[in-house]
């Protein structure tokens, strides 16, 4: 069942077998699985239903540094379902030498191997509604021609992603949060602090602070924190009641490598022939799943030069740009407002960059756009059917485009792997929210070894795919000075906040996702990531979730 936090109905206690913080993927994930192992279950979910605007506000960090990253709010949502609410559905799974010691970078280390984490990406995968676990052009589509003919060893290109419809956790699993036996789900019930015993040894259960002022207390013996990376760490750091410190923080290690993925335009790839960019647009597979294409550096490039994990996708100019002369791109743009926020604010801190470069007013930097409009209209008239088409009215939907480019060249977006770095952190401010608890200071760190390895992956992949001669990438040195001077990190990807280590020495909690200090707490979610990967956390937080389910079963 579904019960709001403020009614006054509830009593002050609940004793439950398994208290879980936080309704996102994770936390949904993980109380459907427990409830049907015959479990008693309270998921604590801190928002309502339905997104609230105003909630938000609790997001918020006190500060955010440096500029690049994005405010603490954006791409996250306080409402069940969590950030799956804004989620694109993109699927990929870590790799095998995700999970291997690379001594080049020594803070990257998982305490588990990738099969303790792969045999549950089927079951994610159902979860997510994203088809099955297939991964490569062959499985997937096995008619389709190879996308790069005579690519080297040093890059791949017959790897996907696959898209789920994408879905709304909450929306898509409320039926069954609601009639699970032995679960329920607390509404508008954030999450103070964990309880502990009074040597924070111990998990006794959680304390929510309700609308009214009053306390309303979780018993259990039990606790699951699945409440992103960032939040995770916020709230071990504020249950400081039994240690100073806060939970799973002996070793200040809580809110430390705190990653996200490395994302920006580095080069352009131009087809041989141009109509060659028709092998990285959408497919679908023949179970009926939306995926796509990606360059990616394969793991002997990594090994053998030292880097780390990356993939380039063939994009369409920036929309904020009139100089593009597309008219999907200006209409896009154009109604930019109507989109979501997150992506809206993002367009509007790109204009003033093009603004500046170009110079003129607003009003013409809009002119400009309508005239795109106006004299592409045939074509964006058939786009727009299509569109609605495939993305609107369907179910599954079509989860983005890939424009034919005149002349057959296309920018690269790049998307890699962050090495985990103990400066770059979470922790605690001075400011507080509404309901009391001190806010996040988020101070994001790239190294420059980071920035170096994606410029260098760049460079190995251009030099597989030009021997080819299917197509061309160029990467010219004042552009990758560029990327290399003002990295950007993929705004909603909160990774190693509370990551799981071999001892607690390097880590926040052990192999199971258990706090070394704390028996009964565990962390759920991209926040007990050792390392990030270049693949978005979604799917793989998914499989940990399940594979954190299958230990809790086992030692009740």
């Amino acid at each position: 069942m579904i019960l709001d936090a403020r009614q006054p109905a509830l009593p002050e206690r609940i004793e439950t077998d398994l208290a879980i913080v936080g309704g996102g993927p994770a936390g949904i994930t993980l109380a459907l699985a427990m409830a049907d192992a015959g479990w008693d279950v309270v998921l604590i979910e801190a928002g309502g239903d339905r997104f609230d605007k105003a909630g938000q506000d609790f997001l918020r960090a006190q500060s955010v540094s440096p500029a690049s990253h994005s405010p603490g709010e954006m791409y996250r949502r306080r409402q069940l379902g969590g950030t799956s609410a804004v989620w694109g559905g993109r699927c990929i799974p870590f790799d095998p030498i995700d999970f291997e010691t690379r001594d080049w970078m020594p803070a990257a280390r998982w305490p588990i191997g990738y099969e303790e984490v792969a045999r549950f990406y089927p079951q994610a995968m159902a979860l997510a509604e994203a088809g099955a676990a297939e991964f490569t052009t062959r499985e997937a589509d096995p008619r389709r021609e190879p996308a790069l003919p005579g690519l080297g060893a040093d890059a791949v290109a017959e790897r996907i992603e696959r898209f789920s419809h994408p879905t709304d956790f909450g929306a898509w699993y409320r039926k069954r949060l609601t009639q699970a036996a032995g679960l329920r789900v607390l509404t508008h019930a954030p999450v103070e602090r964990i309880l502990t015993d009074d040597a924070g040894a111990v998990a006794r259960g959680a304390l929510v602070r309700r609308a009214d002022g009053g306390a309303l207390t979780i018993a259990a013996p039990r606790v699951v924190v699945a409440a992103g990376g960032i939040e995770t760490a916020r709230l071990l750091l504020a249950s400081d009641d039994a240690r100073r410190c806060g939970l799973g923080n002996e070793r200040d290690l809580v809110g430390r490598y705190y990653q996200c993925h490395l994302e920006g335009t580095l080069g352009t790839i131009a087809f041989h022939p141009p109509e060659g960019h028709a092998a990285f647009d959408y497919f679908r597979s023949h179970d009926g799943i939306y995926g796509r294409r990606y360059l990616w550096l394969a793991p002997e490039a990594q090994r053998r030069e030292r880097l780390a994990g990356m993939v380039l996708r063939p994009a369409h100019p920036s929309i904020v740009d009139p100089a593009h002369r597309h008219p999907i791109l200006s209409a896009m743009y154009l109604a930019k407002n109507m989109i979501v926020p997150e992506y809206a604010r993002k367009m509007t801190a790109l204009e003033h960059d093009a603004r500046a470069r170009r110079g003129g007013s607003s009003a013409a930097f809009h002119l400009a756009h309508l005239r795109n409009v106006v004299l592409g209209a045939p074509r964006l008239a058939r786009f727009g059917v299509d569109w609605t088409r495939r993305r609107i009215l369907a179910r599954r939907k079509l989860p983005s485009v890939l424009l034919a480019e005149r002349g057959g060249v296309y920018p690269l977006d790049l998307n890699g792997e962050q090495e985990p770095h103990p400066d770059s952190r979470v922790l605690l401010g001075d400011e507080r929210d509404a309901a009391g608890m001190r806010r996040a200071v988020i101070e994001w760190r790239c190294t420059e070894a980071d920035r170096a390895r994606m410029i260098a992956g760049v460079r190995v992949i251009a030099a597989a795919v030009n021997r080819s001669g299917a197509a061309t990438i160029t990467l010219d040195d004042a552009d990758a000075q560029a990327w290399r001077d003002n990295p950007v990190p993929v705004g909603g990807h909160h990774i190693g906040t509370a990551r799981m280590a071999a001892s607690a020495a390097e880590g926040v909690c052990d192999a199971n996702a258990e706090l070394f200090g704390t028996r009964g707490v565990f962390v759920a979610g991209a926040a007990a990531f050792p390392t990030s990967s270049f693949a978005n956390p979604t799917l793989t937080l998914l499989a940990l979730t399940l594979r954190l389910a299958a230990h809790l079963r086992g030692v009740r």
